[in-house]
């Protein structure tokens, strides 16, 4: 690294190159997700994805997808917007994040397959583009179920008793 007659460093080629490096890890790999999501209906677009590649997951009961819940997931990004005064955010104009219709996708350990929990709201929307969607975003093979569970419709979750 060298500095400038203006005090500002530049890399020099090795460093340039092993930046590239790190940067190229964060790269879209190509394999299948697990994590959460919301759903525009509206867009037929996802937003507040978390996601990790399936094979870092751990399975926990048969069971694996992130470690990460809808509800600490919004109510950090509704703190967020609620400092920045960002009036536009759907995280500052809905603070209840069970309104807003949501998923979490797991992979089975028994068979590897992927299944995606939803509420009803489910089947109030065109199901291929949604299924598309997920395809994309989160790299599902095109066999993945859905599962309609009532923790995923508007205005549930799971309450604070089951966590203590």
């Amino acid at each position: 690294m060298t500095t400038d007659d203006k005090g500002i460093k530049h890399t020099d080629e090795q460093e340039h190159d092993e930046l590239i490096e790190i940067m190229s890890g964060f790269m879209d790999n190509g394999k299948p997700k697990v994590g959460i999501f919301w759903y525009d209906i509206a867009d037929n677009s996802l937003f507040g994805v978390e996601k990790t590649d399936a094979d870092k997951a751990i399975f926990i009961n048969g069971k694996a997808t992130i470690n990460k819940l809808h509800k600490t997931y919004w109510q950090k990004q509704h703190h967020r917007a609620t400092a920045k005064g960002d009036t536009t955010s759907i995280f500052y104009t809905e603070s209840n994040y069970t309104m807003i219709p949501r998923g979490r996708i797991f992979q089975n350990e028994a068979d590897g397959k992927f299944q995606v929990y939803v509420g009803h709201w489910l089947n109030s929307i065109d199901i291929e583009k949604f299924r598309e969607t997920l395809e994309d975003e989160f790299n599902l093979p095109s066999d993945f179920d859905f599962v309609v569970d009532v923790h995923w419709d508007l205005g549930h979750g799971w309450s604070e008793e089951y966590f203590e």
